[in-house]
């Protein structure tokens, strides 16, 4: 903790897909039999009042009993108060920046302030998750203190780096309140636990050919590139009130009378990326299992993940921003036609099933930040199937979207259903990801025989050569 700008020496790092329990001090005999509630030096104040109490027993002095009494009572009295009392303190936590990419590095702020007495000096300690280990330990008040208008305020900083994307819960700021004799403690958190955002980060693919741009007879298929909110330019005669500036001239010049411009709004085409997140597809039990990971979750339960489902998820988050780049609105959606905007909680607020606009990619970060694999049955029953099926149908309503298929583990029947589901005629990308491509070879055909572009990969693949490996296919 520094005040306010950290020593590089203070940066900490997380350890990477580990989880690792701190080193704590054995625990005292105050703190085994649960006499946290009073200071050393309350406990001698209480102690001399037991003694006290001992001593007029046998000399039979009242005087000293009064004493005695009021020794006793002062700190359980005070250790009372304490304990129903609130904290006059109060906690501001931000991030710089608010959210920030997996593998980046973010400032912490803490402004701490209160209101009238002071507290005294006070060791307060920020939590973190056990990915960050002991999380830092300051003095309060700090010696660069402000006091403006009866509020003094104290600022600290510390840095973070986040090794893998999640909502990482960061805080409370907890501390020992003791009273103002120093006879009575307890333990407090002064706030409650802040969001921190982890965005997987965006792996650019170069503009050029898109796959799936011919057919299967070799010829390109129609399909300009658009840019949302785009205008076709239309002219009409020139009517009373129109104004000057929208004069056409070169029409006006061919027709021989005043032509005006007539803006008609064109639809933006719409790409949908559909995502498996089946822990059946991404994460193998029993021989051969894989390592499942851990996305944060704030404070509820983390989600599971897989190295392949990680792949997946940065090609889709990728193909994503460059179908969003080429003037395409973007629709996100899991193996049961549900958008992950909705899905994830890391979902903006809005809840927007398509991703568009100036702000596309850092909206599909942010909702795919926090996914995670879910449990189905092996076998889908045949209603989900149908609910796919129409679900797919309904999103792909024109014939200029496009789809794109991000599977895991997938059998050749399964890749029938796909087929037989959205059709032969439509642009359809298939990435499948698996340990071993070669082992999905007859599925990768039966795609290919389908006129999709279609290509099995591993998680040591770099997206941009996939992605130019599906281009050749064009």
């Amino acid at each position: 903790m520094t005040h306010p700008d950290p020593d590089p020496a203070e940066f900490r790092e997380s350890p990477h897909n580990t989880r690792w329990a701190t080193q704590e001090r054995p625990p005292s005999l105050r703190e085994r039999v649960h006499l946290g509630f009073l200071t050393p030096r309350g406990w001698g104040l209480f102690s001399s009042g037991v003694v006290a109490l001992g001593g007029s027993w046998v000399l039979g002095r009242r005087e000293l009993m009064a004493i005695s009494l009021f020794l006793i009572v002062i700190p359980l009295l005070a250790s009372l108060l304490l304990r129903f009392g609130r904290s006059p303190i109060s906690v501001t936590r931000t991030f710089n920046p608010a959210i920030a990419e997996a593998g980046s590095g973010i400032r912490v702020r803490l402004k701490i302030t209160h209101e009238g007495r002071s507290p005294g000096l006070m060791k307060l300690n920020d939590t973190l998750p056990q990915d960050f280990g002991h999380g830092p330990e300051f003095s309060y008040p700090s010696r660069s203190a402000v006091i403006d208008r009866g509020v003094a305020s104290s600022m600290y900083e510390y840095r973070l780096r986040l090794a893998s994307r999640g909502v990482y819960p960061i805080g409370p700021v907890k501390a020992q309140v003791t009273d103002p004799f120093g006879l009575a403690m307890r333990p407090a958190a002064l706030d409650t636990p802040s969001a921190l955002v982890a965005m997987p980060p965006v792996e650019s693919l170069e503009l050029g050919a898109m796959p799936g741009e011919r057919g299967n007879h070799g010829q390109a298929s129609s399909n300009r590139r658009l840019t949302p909110d785009s205008f076709d330019v239309m002219t009409r005669e020139y009517r009373d009130g129109d104004s000057v500036r929208r004069i056409h001239w070169p029409a006006t010049a061919s027709r021989g009378s005043i032509m005006v411009r007539q803006e008609e709004y064109r639809a933006t085409p719409r790409a949908i990326i559909m995502l498996d997140r089946s822990r059946a597809a991404f994460l193998q039990h029993g021989v051969g299992s894989e390592i499942a990971l851990e996305i944060p979750q704030f404070t509820a339960a983390p989600k599971q993940s897989s190295q392949r489902f990680e792949w997946a998820l940065q090609a889709a988050l990728g193909i994503g921003a460059y179908l969003s780049e080429s003037g395409y609105g973007i629709e996100m959606v899991d193996h049961r036609a549900r958008p992950v905007n909705q899905v994830s909680t890391s979902g903006t607020e809005d809840g927007s099933d398509v991703f568009s606009g100036a702000h596309a990619v850092e909206d599909m970060q942010c909702a795919l930040a926090a996914l995670g694999l879910e449990d189905v049955p092996t076998r889908p029953h045949e209603g989900q199937e149908v609910a796919l099926s129409a679900g797919l149908r309904t999103k792909l309503r024109a014939d200029g979207d496009r789809l794109v298929l991000l599977l895991g583990d997938v059998s050749v029947a399964t890749a029938d259903t796909w087929i037989e589901s959205v059709g032969a005629q439509r642009k359809v990308m298939v990435i499948v990801v698996v340990h071993r491509p070669e082992q999905v070879q007859a599925v990768i055909q039966r795609f290919r025989q389908a006129g999709w572009a279609a290509l099995a990969t591993s998680p040591k693949m770099q997206l941009a050569d996939a992605w130019d490996e599906l281009g050749r296919q064009s």
